[in-house]
């Protein structure tokens, strides 16, 4: 890294702000290594900063909390289990540290020759923001629209009430502006913001026709819908029980996501039995 700086004749002393989209590790895991390095400001959105200690200080009431909704899922006990510790290992690799600036939506960031505007953009996290500089019409998306993958988008313990309703309204919001390159935190720099955007929706779409076939047999927990979705690892179609844990916990609680969002579109019920949320087609 010291060495691409060099090459740009950039040094840690140009750093005078680190823009955290999103607290999650491989998006947020160096930046207090970094503000040591060169002393700049962190800048992260406030629903963001208020997630940190809950996620890498207090971990484990965190990942308690997790276990629980999994099982109110209707996650077969080990299996929760062993899905909540799908990702812990990631949290030795973040170096928590506190934000000096709070911004919000309407916020700008700016060093004198460039103003980024903040935007706010739930539904991945709840305090992701995308970054947007007018004059040259770039956006910097974080996980927000990636080339390459659908963003995930799910219920978990630090998420918002409705996710996916978050997130769709997001895309939208979002494509309100000219945009000539985008910028994602992973994945190639694209120039379709439109396409792509449009791309998305229509795999969320089909997403949600499927979740509503498998409703279709009856009533059913998160956790059986999830099972009769089509997954795919590495490009290749697979049966639910071939995905990985941290893979199946993310089918799970995408899957909850669209279940909320059909609950709040009036086309699904949702009523508690045996300390269980099931979902039934209206």
């Amino acid at each position: 890294f010291r060495e691409e700086l060099r090459l740009e004749r950039l040094s840690f002393d140009d750093i005078r702000w680190i823009v955290v989209t999103h607290i999650h590790p491989d998006h947020f895991g160096l930046a207090a290594k970094l503000k040591e390095v060169c002393g700049a400001k962190v800048v992260m959105h406030q629903l963001e900063a208020a997630l940190i200690d809950a996620r890498y200080t207090n971990y484990r009431q965190l990942a308690a909390q997790l276990e629980a909704m999994l099982v109110s899922f209707g996650v077969p006990v080990d299996e929760a289990t062993q899905m909540k510790e799908a990702s812990a290992w990631a949290g030795k690799y973040v170096a928590p540290v506190h934000p000096d600036i709070l911004v919000d939506e309407g916020d700008t960031v700016s060093n004198g020759t460039f103003q980024l505007d903040v935007i706010h953009t739930p539904g991945h996290s709840a305090g992701h923001i995308c970054l947007y500089e007018a004059r040259k019409r770039r956006l910097f998306t974080g996980d927000h629209v990636v080339f390459d993958a659908v963003p995930e988008v799910g219920v978990h313990p630090q998420s918002g009430a409705d996710p996916m309703g978050d997130y769709l309204e997001s895309l939208d919001h979002v494509g309100d502006r000219p945009v000539s390159f985008v910028f994602p935190g992973h994945g190639p720099v694209f120039n379709s913001l439109g396409i792509r955007s449009e791309e998305i929706r229509r795999e969320h779409a089909a997403r949600r026709q499927q979740v509503l076939g498998v409703l279709e047999d009856g009533v059913k927990t998160v956790y059986e819908v999830a099972r009769e979705l089509d997954w795919s690892s590495d490009g290749r179609h697979v049966e639910y029980e071939g995905l990985s844990f941290r893979a199946r916990r993310a089918g799970v609680c995408g899957t909850a996501a669209w279940l909320k969002r059909l609950v709040h579109e009036g086309e699904v019920a949702a009523f508690e039995r045996d300390g269980m949320t099931t979902y039934m087609e209206k």
